[in-house]
């Protein structure tokens, strides 16, 4: 089954990295990147993803990023379709010989304004 937030190896045992989630296959694994940081960390996971595709060590590739609709209640910058649709023919264009590579658009379902806010939080700034 899925391995979450584990690394992947393909079939001679060789670390790929660690990805969100991971789906070991006989041959080769299918691994998924959820995209919770911002845009430049989206092009670093389609990059990653797209040498692994062309070098024919995975069999799958998928980027989950959000919508622009959604963006704008998330993180500023966070990594999102919208900027990254620009980039498809790049990645395109990269030679494979067979494989798939995705990018999976999220969205929220409604939107309320009687829903409580979530409250600011510091976990994760600098103590220092």
């Amino acid at each position: 089954g899925w391995v979450i937030e584990g690394p992947a190896k393909n079939a001679l045992d060789q670390r790929l990295g660690d990805f969100d989630a991971v789906l070991p296959g006989p041959e080769k694994p299918i691994v998924v990147e959820w995209e919770t940081g911002n845009i430049s960390s989206s092009h670093r996971s389609m990059n990653k993803l797209t040498m692994l595709l062309s070098s024919g060590v995975i069999s799958a590739g998928i980027l989950a990023v959000p919508s622009r609709k959604l963006y704008v209640y998330l993180t500023d910058r966070i990594g999102n379709i919208k900027e990254l649709e620009p980039y498809f023919e790049l990645w395109k264009s990269v030679p494979c010989e067979s494989g798939v590579l995705e990018i999976v658009v999220f969205e929220h379902n409604a939107e309320s304004k009687r829903v409580q806010k979530i409250p600011k939080m510091t976990a994760g700034r600098s103590l220092a």
